[in-house]
Protein backbone atom coordinates (compact mmCIF):
# COMPACT_ATOMS: atom_id res chain seq x y z
CA UNK A 1 0.00 0.00 0.00
CA UNK A 2 1.49 3.85 -0.63
CA UNK A 3 1.63 5.58 1.90
CA UNK A 4 1.49 9.41 2.10
CA UNK A 5 3.09 12.22 4.71
CA UNK A 6 1.15 15.36 5.23
CA UNK A 7 3.39 17.32 2.54
CA UNK A 8 2.48 14.91 -0.45
CA UNK A 9 -0.71 16.35 -2.59
CA UNK A 10 -4.41 14.02 -2.14
CA UNK A 11 -4.92 11.66 -4.31
CA UNK A 12 -6.42 12.92 -7.28
CA UNK A 13 -9.01 11.25 -9.53
CA UNK A 14 -8.62 10.48 -13.46
CA UNK A 15 -9.95 13.77 -14.49
CA UNK A 16 -7.54 15.52 -11.89
CA UNK A 17 -4.78 13.99 -12.87
CA UNK A 18 -5.35 14.76 -16.24
CA UNK A 19 -5.99 18.56 -15.53
CA UNK A 20 -2.82 18.63 -13.35
CA UNK A 21 -0.99 16.81 -16.34
CA UNK A 22 -2.23 19.45 -19.44
CA UNK A 23 -1.68 22.30 -17.10
CA UNK A 24 2.18 21.23 -16.72
CA UNK A 25 4.83 20.62 -18.54
CA UNK A 26 5.02 17.41 -20.92
CA UNK A 27 8.66 16.95 -21.86
CA UNK A 28 9.18 13.64 -23.78
CA UNK A 29 9.74 12.27 -27.02
CA UNK A 30 6.37 11.74 -27.83
CA UNK A 31 4.72 14.79 -26.70
CA UNK A 32 6.88 17.43 -28.46
CA UNK A 33 10.35 16.50 -26.68
CA UNK A 34 12.03 19.99 -24.83
CA UNK A 35 8.72 22.34 -25.31
CA UNK A 36 7.11 24.02 -22.35
CA UNK A 37 2.77 23.61 -22.46
CA UNK A 38 1.74 25.96 -20.66
CA UNK A 39 -2.43 26.19 -20.97
CA UNK A 40 -2.35 29.09 -18.12
CA UNK A 41 -1.01 30.98 -20.79
CA UNK A 42 -3.90 29.91 -23.36
CA UNK A 43 -1.03 28.99 -26.01
CA UNK A 44 1.53 26.32 -26.12
CA UNK A 45 4.64 25.19 -28.34
CA UNK A 46 2.85 22.23 -29.27
CA UNK A 47 -0.42 23.67 -29.67
CA UNK A 48 -3.33 25.01 -28.37
CA UNK A 49 -5.11 24.39 -25.19
CA UNK A 50 -7.54 21.75 -26.28
CA UNK A 51 -4.46 20.08 -28.30
CA UNK A 52 -2.38 19.98 -25.07
CA UNK A 53 -4.78 18.81 -22.95
CA UNK A 54 -5.83 15.95 -25.72
CA UNK A 55 -2.44 15.25 -25.79
CA UNK A 56 -2.18 15.09 -21.94
CA UNK A 57 -5.03 12.80 -21.69
CA UNK A 58 -3.48 10.38 -24.44
CA UNK A 59 -0.79 9.87 -22.63
CA UNK A 60 -2.49 9.49 -19.16
CA UNK A 61 -4.84 6.62 -20.94
CA UNK A 62 -1.58 4.79 -22.40
CA UNK A 63 0.20 5.02 -19.55
CA UNK A 64 -2.67 3.21 -17.43
CA UNK A 65 -3.03 1.00 -20.72
CA UNK A 66 0.65 -0.42 -20.05
CA UNK A 67 -0.71 -2.01 -17.01
CA UNK A 68 1.48 -3.07 -13.97
CA UNK A 69 5.03 -1.98 -14.51
CA UNK A 70 7.20 -3.80 -12.06
CA UNK A 71 10.47 -2.62 -11.13
CA UNK A 72 12.85 -5.38 -9.18
CA UNK A 73 15.41 -3.98 -6.71
CA UNK A 74 18.94 -5.44 -6.59
CA UNK A 75 18.99 -5.33 -2.88
CA UNK A 76 15.96 -6.33 -1.37
CA UNK A 77 14.31 -3.06 0.06
CA UNK A 78 17.55 -1.19 1.01
CA UNK A 79 17.35 2.43 1.43
CA UNK A 80 20.30 2.49 -1.55
CA UNK A 81 20.87 4.20 -4.24
CA UNK A 82 18.50 3.03 -7.38
CA UNK A 83 16.36 1.77 -4.70
CA UNK A 84 15.02 4.00 -2.39
CA UNK A 85 14.00 6.79 -5.51
CA UNK A 86 11.47 3.68 -6.50
CA UNK A 87 10.36 3.06 -3.57
CA UNK A 88 9.81 6.75 -2.52
CA UNK A 89 8.41 7.79 -5.70
CA UNK A 90 5.56 4.75 -5.39
CA UNK A 91 5.44 5.85 -1.33
CA UNK A 92 4.47 9.58 -2.49
CA UNK A 93 2.14 9.30 -5.15
CA UNK A 94 4.41 10.45 -7.74
CA UNK A 95 3.22 7.52 -10.36
CA UNK A 96 -0.13 7.61 -9.30
CA UNK A 97 0.55 11.35 -10.37
CA UNK A 98 1.66 10.13 -14.08
CA UNK A 99 -1.32 7.53 -14.66
CA UNK A 100 1.27 4.80 -13.57
CA UNK A 101 0.20 1.36 -11.83
CA UNK A 102 3.90 0.54 -10.44
CA UNK A 103 5.06 -1.95 -8.76
CA UNK A 104 8.25 -2.45 -6.67
CA UNK A 105 9.61 -5.80 -5.63
CA UNK A 106 12.51 -7.40 -3.88
CA UNK A 107 15.57 -8.84 -5.78
CA UNK A 108 19.11 -9.40 -5.24
CA UNK A 109 21.76 -7.80 -8.35
CA UNK A 110 23.02 -9.70 -10.48
CA UNK A 111 20.01 -12.00 -10.78
CA UNK A 112 17.36 -9.14 -11.41
CA UNK A 113 18.68 -8.66 -14.44
CA UNK A 114 17.36 -11.62 -15.67
CA UNK A 115 13.56 -10.78 -15.04
CA UNK A 116 14.12 -7.55 -17.10
CA UNK A 117 15.96 -9.17 -20.03
CA UNK A 118 12.82 -11.89 -20.32
CA UNK A 119 10.15 -9.55 -19.67
CA UNK A 120 9.12 -10.64 -15.74
CA UNK A 121 9.90 -6.75 -14.63
CA UNK A 122 10.20 -4.01 -17.12
CA UNK A 123 12.82 -1.99 -15.00
CA UNK A 124 15.46 -2.38 -12.24
CA UNK A 125 18.64 -1.32 -10.78
CA UNK A 126 22.30 -2.45 -10.93
CA UNK A 127 25.10 -1.84 -8.56
CA UNK A 128 27.37 -0.21 -11.37
CA UNK A 129 27.02 0.07 -14.80
CA UNK A 130 29.53 -2.91 -15.01
CA UNK A 131 27.49 -4.66 -13.11
CA UNK A 132 24.84 -3.92 -16.32
CA UNK A 133 27.39 -4.37 -18.78
CA UNK A 134 28.47 -7.88 -17.57
CA UNK A 135 24.84 -8.92 -17.10
CA UNK A 136 23.81 -8.23 -20.88
CA UNK A 137 27.04 -10.26 -22.18
CA UNK A 138 26.57 -13.11 -20.06
CA UNK A 139 22.27 -13.00 -20.73
CA UNK A 140 22.48 -12.18 -24.08
CA UNK A 141 20.35 -8.79 -23.00
CA UNK A 142 19.34 -5.51 -23.84
CA UNK A 143 19.25 -3.58 -20.57
CA UNK A 144 20.16 -0.12 -21.47
CA UNK A 145 20.87 2.41 -17.94
CA UNK A 146 18.34 5.18 -18.22
CA UNK A 147 19.50 6.46 -14.81
CA UNK A 148 23.04 6.63 -13.39
CA UNK A 149 23.09 8.18 -9.42
CA UNK A 150 26.59 7.52 -8.15
CA UNK A 151 29.55 8.83 -9.77
CA UNK A 152 32.09 6.86 -7.98
CA UNK A 153 32.77 3.20 -6.60
CA UNK A 154 30.53 2.77 -3.81
CA UNK A 155 33.52 -0.40 -2.76
CA UNK A 156 36.52 0.09 -1.28
CA UNK A 157 39.43 -1.81 1.05
CA UNK A 158 38.76 -1.85 4.78
CA UNK A 159 42.67 -2.46 6.37
CA UNK A 160 43.16 -3.09 9.76
CA UNK A 161 44.77 -0.79 11.97
CA UNK A 162 48.50 0.03 11.54
CA UNK A 163 48.68 -1.77 7.85
CA UNK A 164 51.14 -0.50 6.03
CA UNK A 165 48.98 -0.44 2.59
CA UNK A 166 48.56 2.87 1.57
CA UNK A 167 48.12 2.31 -2.47
CA UNK A 168 46.34 -0.48 -4.42
CA UNK A 169 50.21 -1.65 -5.24
CA UNK A 170 50.96 -2.20 -1.72
CA UNK A 171 48.46 -4.94 -1.99
CA UNK A 172 50.97 -7.35 -3.39
CA UNK A 173 52.15 -10.02 -1.22
CA UNK A 174 49.23 -9.64 1.20
CA UNK A 175 46.32 -11.39 1.85
CA UNK A 176 43.14 -9.91 0.82
CA UNK A 177 39.65 -11.41 1.85
CA UNK A 178 37.19 -12.41 -0.75
CA UNK A 179 33.65 -12.25 -0.34
CA UNK A 180 32.14 -14.27 -3.89
CA UNK A 181 34.41 -12.43 -5.87
CA UNK A 182 36.73 -8.84 -5.66
CA UNK A 183 34.37 -6.28 -7.30
CA UNK A 184 35.12 -4.94 -10.66
CA UNK A 185 35.89 -1.48 -9.19
CA UNK A 186 38.34 -2.86 -7.42
CA UNK A 187 39.55 -4.80 -10.05
CA UNK A 188 40.32 -1.95 -12.40
CA UNK A 189 41.81 -0.37 -8.69
CA UNK A 190 44.02 -3.15 -8.84
CA UNK A 191 45.12 -3.40 -12.72
CA UNK A 192 45.60 0.83 -12.53
CA UNK A 193 48.15 0.66 -9.79
CA UNK A 194 50.03 -1.16 -12.31
CA UNK A 195 49.73 -5.09 -10.61
CA UNK A 196 48.49 -7.78 -11.38
CA UNK A 197 45.65 -9.46 -9.20
CA UNK A 198 47.89 -12.42 -9.06
CA UNK A 199 50.62 -10.54 -6.97
CA UNK A 200 48.39 -11.12 -3.54
CA UNK A 201 46.96 -14.33 -1.85
CA UNK A 202 42.78 -14.39 -1.77
CA UNK A 203 41.31 -16.09 0.88
CA UNK A 204 37.18 -16.70 0.15
CA UNK A 205 34.94 -15.60 3.02
CA UNK A 206 31.90 -16.97 4.74
CA UNK A 207 29.38 -14.56 5.84
CA UNK A 208 29.03 -10.82 6.03
CA UNK A 209 30.92 -9.89 9.35
CA UNK A 210 33.30 -7.12 9.14
CA UNK A 211 34.39 -7.74 12.76
CA UNK A 212 35.27 -11.76 12.22
CA UNK A 213 36.52 -11.31 8.80
CA UNK A 214 39.33 -8.59 9.77
CA UNK A 215 39.81 -11.00 13.18
CA UNK A 216 40.79 -13.67 10.19
CA UNK A 217 44.17 -12.15 10.31
CA UNK A 218 43.54 -10.86 6.42
CA UNK A 219 45.42 -8.09 5.34
CA UNK A 220 42.74 -6.04 3.46
CA UNK A 221 39.10 -6.64 3.59
CA UNK A 222 36.17 -5.61 0.27
CA UNK A 223 33.87 -3.16 1.47
CA UNK A 224 30.73 -1.23 0.39
CA UNK A 225 31.53 2.24 1.82
CA UNK A 226 27.88 2.77 3.07
CA UNK A 227 27.68 -0.39 4.96
CA UNK A 228 30.63 -2.00 7.04
CA UNK A 229 32.37 0.94 7.93
CA UNK A 230 30.19 2.04 9.74
CA UNK A 231 29.60 -1.43 11.64
CA UNK A 232 33.07 -1.27 12.25
CA UNK A 233 32.82 2.12 13.34
CA UNK A 234 30.15 1.19 15.71
CA UNK A 235 32.16 -1.63 17.68
CA UNK A 236 35.27 0.52 17.95
CA UNK A 237 37.47 -1.79 15.05
CA UNK A 238 39.67 0.81 14.13
CA UNK A 239 40.51 0.51 10.41
CA UNK A 240 41.60 2.75 7.15
CA UNK A 241 40.46 2.70 4.00
CA UNK A 242 41.42 2.49 0.00
CA UNK A 243 38.84 4.23 -1.98
CA UNK A 244 38.80 4.19 -5.53
CA UNK A 245 37.79 7.63 -5.98
CA UNK A 246 41.25 8.66 -4.08
CA UNK A 247 42.89 7.13 -6.82
CA UNK A 248 40.73 8.54 -9.80
CA UNK A 249 39.89 4.80 -10.68
CA UNK A 250 36.24 5.77 -13.41
CA UNK A 251 33.57 3.87 -11.68
CA UNK A 252 30.31 4.60 -10.89
CA UNK A 253 27.26 3.23 -8.60
CA UNK A 254 23.03 2.88 -8.52
CA UNK A 255 22.53 2.23 -11.79
CA UNK A 256 18.66 1.81 -13.42
CA UNK A 257 17.91 0.03 -16.34
CA UNK A 258 15.00 -0.99 -18.32
CA UNK A 259 15.03 -2.74 -22.13
CA UNK A 260 15.96 -1.39 -25.78
CA UNK A 261 12.66 -2.89 -26.16
CA UNK A 262 11.00 -1.21 -23.62
CA UNK A 263 11.92 1.80 -25.02
CA UNK A 264 11.49 1.31 -27.79
CA UNK A 265 8.01 0.40 -27.81
CA UNK A 266 6.68 2.69 -24.53
CA UNK A 267 9.05 5.79 -24.94
CA UNK A 268 6.54 8.13 -23.06
CA UNK A 269 6.06 5.61 -20.45
CA UNK A 270 9.57 5.19 -19.97
CA UNK A 271 10.08 9.18 -19.90
CA UNK A 272 7.55 9.54 -16.87
CA UNK A 273 8.86 6.44 -14.99
CA UNK A 274 12.34 8.04 -15.23
CA UNK A 275 10.84 11.67 -14.37
CA UNK A 276 9.14 9.96 -11.10
CA UNK A 277 12.50 8.30 -10.20
CA UNK A 278 14.47 11.50 -10.23
CA UNK A 279 11.64 13.15 -7.90
CA UNK A 280 12.06 10.28 -5.49
CA UNK A 281 15.23 11.06 -4.98
CA UNK A 282 15.39 14.42 -4.98
CA UNK A 283 12.71 13.74 -2.02
CA UNK A 284 14.65 11.34 -0.62
CA UNK A 285 17.62 13.82 -0.51
CA UNK A 286 15.63 16.37 1.32
CA UNK A 287 13.56 13.90 3.42
CA UNK A 288 16.25 11.01 4.55
CA UNK A 289 14.34 10.41 7.52
CA UNK A 290 10.87 9.72 5.59
CA UNK A 291 12.53 7.68 2.76
CA UNK A 292 13.86 5.18 4.84
CA UNK A 293 10.63 4.75 6.64
CA UNK A 294 9.25 4.33 3.34
CA UNK A 295 11.30 1.95 2.79
CA UNK A 296 11.54 0.03 6.38
CA UNK A 297 6.98 -0.17 5.74
CA UNK A 298 8.44 -2.55 2.83
CA UNK A 299 10.92 -4.06 4.64
CA UNK A 300 8.57 -5.07 7.83
CA UNK A 301 5.71 -5.89 5.50
CA UNK A 302 7.91 -8.64 3.81
CA UNK A 303 8.95 -9.84 7.43
CA UNK A 304 12.25 -8.28 6.78
CA UNK A 305 14.55 -11.50 5.30
CA UNK A 306 17.31 -9.66 5.14
CA UNK A 307 17.80 -8.54 8.57
CA UNK A 308 17.96 -5.09 7.74
CA UNK A 309 17.96 -2.43 10.84
CA UNK A 310 16.83 1.20 10.56
CA UNK A 311 19.81 3.10 11.79
CA UNK A 312 21.78 0.94 9.15
CA UNK A 313 19.58 1.60 6.82
CA UNK A 314 19.55 5.46 7.49
CA UNK A 315 23.43 5.36 7.60
CA UNK A 316 23.12 3.83 3.82
CA UNK A 317 21.19 6.11 2.42
CA UNK A 318 23.37 8.85 4.50
CA UNK A 319 27.07 7.95 2.87
CA UNK A 320 25.45 7.41 -0.37
CA UNK A 321 23.39 10.60 -0.98
CA UNK A 322 26.47 12.55 0.25
CA UNK A 323 28.49 10.86 -2.39
CA UNK A 324 25.55 11.55 -5.00
CA UNK A 325 25.61 15.14 -4.39
CA UNK A 326 29.17 16.01 -3.36
CA UNK A 327 30.25 14.69 -6.63
CA UNK A 328 27.51 16.05 -8.89
CA UNK A 329 27.79 17.33 -12.47
CA UNK A 330 28.19 21.62 -12.55
CA UNK A 331 25.46 22.17 -14.38
CA UNK A 332 23.31 18.86 -14.77
CA UNK A 333 20.45 17.57 -13.02
CA UNK A 334 21.78 14.66 -11.16
CA UNK A 335 21.06 11.53 -12.20
CA UNK A 336 21.48 11.66 -16.00
CA UNK A 337 23.77 9.11 -17.21
CA UNK A 338 27.58 10.36 -17.98
CA UNK A 339 28.56 8.51 -20.82
CA UNK A 340 31.67 9.61 -21.31
CA UNK A 341 32.11 8.61 -17.14
CA UNK A 342 30.55 5.20 -17.85
CA UNK A 343 32.38 4.38 -20.83
CA UNK A 344 35.77 5.11 -18.82
CA UNK A 345 34.64 2.72 -16.57
CA UNK A 346 34.03 -0.08 -19.20
CA UNK A 347 37.48 0.67 -20.85
CA UNK A 348 39.11 0.46 -17.25
CA UNK A 349 37.61 -3.12 -16.70
CA UNK A 350 38.66 -4.10 -20.10
CA UNK A 351 42.25 -3.37 -18.82
CA UNK A 352 41.42 -5.22 -15.77
CA UNK A 353 40.13 -8.57 -18.34
CA UNK A 354 36.52 -8.13 -17.03
CA UNK A 355 35.64 -7.63 -20.47
CA UNK A 356 36.76 -9.60 -23.10
CA UNK A 357 36.59 -8.52 -26.59
CA UNK A 358 35.27 -4.67 -25.68
CA UNK A 359 31.43 -4.92 -25.47
CA UNK A 360 29.04 -1.98 -27.33
CA UNK A 361 28.59 -1.00 -24.55
CA UNK A 362 27.06 2.74 -25.81
CA UNK A 363 24.25 1.02 -26.96
CA UNK A 364 23.56 0.02 -23.44
CA UNK A 365 23.33 3.90 -22.34
CA UNK A 366 20.30 6.32 -23.27
CA UNK A 367 20.21 9.39 -20.76
CA UNK A 368 18.05 11.61 -23.21
CA UNK A 369 14.93 10.51 -21.24
CA UNK A 370 16.84 12.07 -17.80
CA UNK A 371 18.19 14.78 -19.30
CA UNK A 372 14.50 15.71 -21.22
CA UNK A 373 13.10 15.79 -17.22
CA UNK A 374 15.52 19.02 -16.37
CA UNK A 375 15.46 22.63 -17.20
CA UNK A 376 19.11 22.89 -15.99
CA UNK A 377 18.99 21.44 -12.65
CA UNK A 378 15.54 21.93 -12.15
CA UNK A 379 13.27 18.91 -12.36
CA UNK A 380 10.04 19.23 -14.87
CA UNK A 381 7.19 18.31 -12.91
CA UNK A 382 3.17 18.59 -14.73
CA UNK A 383 1.27 21.09 -12.50
CA UNK A 384 4.96 22.51 -11.36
Amino acid sequence: MNSRNETSPAEPDAAGRVGRWALGVLRSRTVCAGLLLVLAASTAACGDGDDAADAAEARCQANRDAGTINFVTGFGFAASAGIIDAIVADAQGYFDELCIDFEVQPGFAPSNSALVIEGQAQFGNAGSFAELVANNVAGEGDLVAVLHWGRTAIEAIALPEGSDVETFSDLCGKLVGIKGDLPPSLQASVTMSGIDRDCFDEILLDGFDPIAHLDLGIDALPVYKSNEPSILTANGVAFTMLDPLDFGVPSSFGITFTTRRMIDENPGLVADVVRALIRGNHFAAANPDTAVENAFELIEAAGNPMFLAMEAERNRWDVESALIADLAAEGRGVGIPDEALLGAEIEAQVSAGVFEPVPDWRSMIDGAFAADAYDGTTLIWPGG
